[in-house]
């Protein structure tokens, strides 16, 4: 924040509280330029949304729009089809508006009430702390329905562009090595509508041999149309088709693999789910401000602190069911009434909504591990699916899908229900879904998971066909038949924790790469680790039960916990069974130089029936070198009893070009003799393409994905300032003066980024944001990139020990290439500049003098210059800019004018 800025706000807040005695306002002298008012950049919002940048005049009493036409039009488009706005926008916005700072949450310690203001037709709050305008309009103007938009709007200041993520993973050691490239290009090319290309590269090598593939998962563009529904053509595979951005239709079994073709559907990918209700409204009447807390029972669901009037409760947070609830009505923390309303939770705006979608076309074998065993290859599908909502928690999803070969049909319901049972008033969700399939197969699943402080999950699926030993006779018969059931049932006992699980598995006929084996199996290691096996027939199961609790002592975080397990495992001829016990310890470290680590020790002693007995123990301590938590370096050991001792070294590191990892380890076996080094790492980033150039920065989450970029523009260039950015969806950066940085964030996704000065200081210097700060909320289809400009200022501190030729020191002068100067007696000075200095001028009645600036240490933001002596120079020897502010520091004294230590 610009520091003249805020000594205008304070002063202004000074003069505020004399406005209210005096009924003229007197400015004193000196500060006559700061009341006739300045033009700045402000970011202006209208109920939480902001319009974007615009350009006022704001003086010590009003704010005056300069371009009053342009926010009038982004009002507009937020509320098109409001009555009488346009003409009352205009009436209003071509005149000023008194500040009402004192309204601003920031300005009055977020009293209640504060930033907002009631009006009969346009009114506004200015936020001096953040340089920020909320502009409030009646009811009569703008209804509730606008204020509330289901739908997002896409930022107007975005524009196109190319984006792309890479993701690099390797790992290394003399036996085997493996490198792997993930990408994701994206490319705007119509408001609602972009190109996305999704790949992977994977080399592998092990001894002499050797493999690479690369596979394309998806090549497609895409429209959407009405925010409601799209269309795409291209490579595409199922994953969208399971998320918002394909309208979340779960088919679990029915095939569904990558087609070259097109699809067509429903999607909810526009759906602002903040602003969608998810239950039956709640209202209720307040004449007086008041916190309105909601129980169910003697459970507190939520509070709500609520402005007078009739006011409708967000029940976004109230668990799911029909209840009833009790509202408690406090005015001055006095509860003043209760009030009883039934209530029934909706769920999800997911669950409640009919989606669909179809597509076909040809059917992608890329990658498909039983293709050379097929005896023939489908070369037409087609394939749609369904949700249809029955009754507000019950939903029925159905779809089919029609190759050469064969055909198949999966229907599943959904159900959940709130309970309100006394004891029993958790949450419960539930699907079972069966599969046909005309070549014989069969499928089924059934899942339950019910959470009210303790949880209980059951998930069983099976998969079965004529002939489950046929090795990929059919397309979809290449996995064989399978099934599967896991249980988890985990209970909080006091400060104790206890889970019970069962799993088991079975599966004939499939194929399995040598590196998916136990390690005990015979098949193990032959061959390479990629290679493809058959394997005909595998069944596991396991029963294990554990106790663990968790205390902190003195900042110690203890972990105990006590296991007991029972296996059975087809590739081993003998049942296993057997208990472990662990303890774990970690603590986190502060220096005196504020620099944070971490430190753990855990210790795990195991008996088994297969293994035998074992000790094995950990030890890891790490180090941070700033508060991201990305930029880590660290030291483990491991070990098993005295036979195996694993050291690692790792370090991790991100900022505004990526984030990467490397760990290097060294495994000693002294059983065996020798020992393993091994290596891996990562390095993910990001780039876009648009009309600014190219510019590089940081990881996405690897999907279709828009881009928010940082200019941030310095003045002088012979240090580096930085800002601090941070975007909820994409991490922080510490950003350099005259650069650009970019932040990929997933799309159809409202991200929020922030501009704010930074905490770090190097090379003794600090800047100062002149304009571009503050919180912004943006939303963006995949390919848009939104860019904001930032402008910052360096700040150099000095402290010098002024004296003259003669060794006495120097005082009573007044400083010409300054901006704040502080006397601190007998010569010692500080002061501030927004340049490096060479020397400092200064004007000691009709005299001036120059003073060598050579810096001798520097301490944080302070450079530290130690005695310089200042010699006597004429007026022709000052530099240009120096000799104009001794001209107005002349004038100014010949005027009795009151001279002040800040130039222009």
């Amino acid at each position: 924040m610009n520091r003249r800025f805020l000594l205008f706000s304070l002063f202004v807040s000074i003069l505020s509280f004399s406005t209210s005695i005096c009924a003229s306002l007197r400015i004193p002298k000196g500060f006559e330029e700061l009341a006739e008012g300045q033009t700045i950049l402000s970011d202006v919002s209208i109920y939480g949304e902001s319009l974007g940048i615009f350009k006022i005049s704001v003086d010590l009493e009003n704010i005056h729009f300069i371009e009053p036409n342009k926010i009038i039009n982004a009002i507009l488009k937020q509320y098109p089809d409001s009555h009488n706005l346009k003409g009352m926008l205009s009436k209003y916005f071509d005149g000023t508006f008194h500040r009402n700072s004192q309204l601003s949450c920031s300005s009055n310690g977020d009293q209640p009430g504060c930033d907002f203001i009631d009006t009969n037709n346009v009114d506004i709050i200015y936020d001096e702390d953040n340089a920020r305008v909320n502009v409030f309009i009646s009811d009569k103007y703008i209804t509730s329905q606008k204020k509330d938009k289901t739908y997002y709007a896409v930022n107007a200041e975005s524009h196109n562009a190319f984006i792309h993520q890479q993701n690099i993973n390797f790992v290394a050691d003399k036996n085997y090595q493996s490198a792997s490239i993930q990408g994701n290009g994206t490319l705007g090319i119509i408001e609602d509508g972009y190109l996305n290309v999704d790949w992977n590269f994977q080399g592998q090598r092990s001894k002499s041999k050797r493999k690479n593939d690369i596979f394309v998962n998806n090549a497609y563009v895409r429209r959407d149309l009405f925010k409601r529904f799209y269309l795409q053509a291209g490579i595409m595979d199922s994953k969208d088709i399971f998320s918002n951005i394909g309208g979340n239709i779960n088919l679990s079994q029915l095939p569904l693999g990558k087609i070259r073709g097109f699809r067509a559907g429903s999607t909810l990918a526009w759906v602002n789910v903040n602003k969608v209700n998810t239950g039956t409204p709640i209202n209720i009447f307040l004449s007086h401000e008041a916190r309105v807390d909601a129980y169910r029972g003697e459970q507190l669901l939520s509070s709500f602190y609520l402005k007078a009037g009739a006011q409708a409760l967000d029940t976004r947070s109230l668990p799911q069911g029909s209840y009833t609830i009790s509202l408690k009505v406090y005015e001055n923390n006095q509860l003043v009434r209760t009030e009883t309303v039934p209530y029934t939770g909706l769920g999800e705006l997911t669950s409640r909504t009919l989606q669909w979608f179809i597509q076909g076309g040809v059917p992608d074998n890329e990658g498909y591990v039983g293709s050379k065993n097929d005896k023939h290859q489908d070369d037409k599908v087609f394939q749609a699916g369904i949700r249809l909502p029955v009754m507000n928690n019950v939903a029925l999803t159905s779809g089919v899908a029609y190759f050469n070969s064969a055909n198949f049909w999966e229907s599943a319901i959904d159900w959940s229900h709130g309970f309100d049972m006394g004891w029993v008033d958790g949450v419960m969700t539930s699907r079972v879904s069966y599969l046909h399939g005309s070549e014989g197969s069969r499928g089924t699943i059934q899942q339950l998971n019910y959470n009210d402080g303790f949880s209980l999950s059951f998930y069983r699926s099976e998969m079965k066909a004529t002939d489950c030993d046929n090795q990929g006779v059919n397309r979809y018969s290449i996995n064989g038949c399978y099934k599967s059931t896991n249980i988890m049932l985990s209970v909080p006992l006091d400060n104790w924790y206890a889970t019970l699980g069962f799993s088991t598995s079975m599966n004939k006929g499939r194929y399995i790469t040598r590196q998916d084996m136990v390690d005990y199996d015979p098949n193990y290691s032959f061959g390479v680790p990629w290679e493809t096996v058959y394997q005909s027939y595998s069944k596991s199961s396991t029963w294990q039960a554990g106790l663990t609790r968790t205390a902190n002592i003195s900042g110690l975080n203890i972990t105990t916990s006590l296991n007991a397990f029972l296996r059975n495992d087809s590739s081993y001829n003998a049942q296993d069974k057997g208990m472990f016990v662990t303890l774990s310890l970690s603590t986190n470290t502060h220096d005196i130089e504020g620099n944070r680590g971490t430190f753990s020790a855990s210790s795990n002693v195991q008996t088994s029936k297969r293994a035998g007995n074992a000790i094995s123990y950990n030890i890891a301590s790490s180090q941070y070198s700033d508060d991201t938590g990305e930029n880590e370096k660290g030291i483990s050991i491991n070990g098993i009893n005295t036979d195996t001792i694993t050291s690692s070294l790792y370090g991790r590191a991100g900022g505004q070009y990526g984030a990467g990892a490397v760990t290097i380890s060294d495994t000693l076996n002294k059983t065996g003799g020798g020992n393993i080094i091994n290596g891996s790492g990562n390095y993910s980033s990001s780039f876009i393409l648009d009309r600014e150039g190219l510019t590089v920065g940081r990881w996405g989450d690897g999907t279709a994905s828009s881009a928010i970029t940082i200019n941030v523009n310095q003045g002088d260039t012979s240090d580096s300032s930085k800002v601090n950015v941070s975007v909820d969806t994409s991490g922080q950066s510490e950003v350099k003066g005259n650069s650009r940085a970019l932040f990929t964030v997933p799309g159809y996704r409202e991200s929020q980024v922030n501009v704010d000065e930074s905490t770090l200081a190097s090379g003794g210097v600090s800047s100062e944001i002149k304009s571009g700060t503050g919180v912004r909320k943006i939303f963006m289809t995949p390919g848009k990139v939104y860019n904001r400009d930032v402008k910052i200022e360096s700040h150099y501190t000095w402290m010098a020990h002024l004296l003259d030729e003669t060794g006495n020191a120097v005082e009573e002068v007044i400083p010409l290439n300054v901006i704040s100067w502080a006397p601190l007696g007998n010569g010692l000075v500080t002061f501030e500049t927004t340049q490096k200095m060479k020397m400092l001028y200064v004007m000691k009645n009709n005299a001036y003098l120059q003073c060598g600036m050579k810096v001798s240490k520097m301490r944080d933001v302070i450079r530290y210059v130690g005695e310089t002596t200042c010699k006597s120079i004429n007026f022709a020897s000052l530099p240009s800019a120096e000799k104009k502010q001794a001209t107005i520091m002349t004038a100014k004294a010949k005027s009795n004018t009151s001279l002040t230590v800040m130039n222009n």
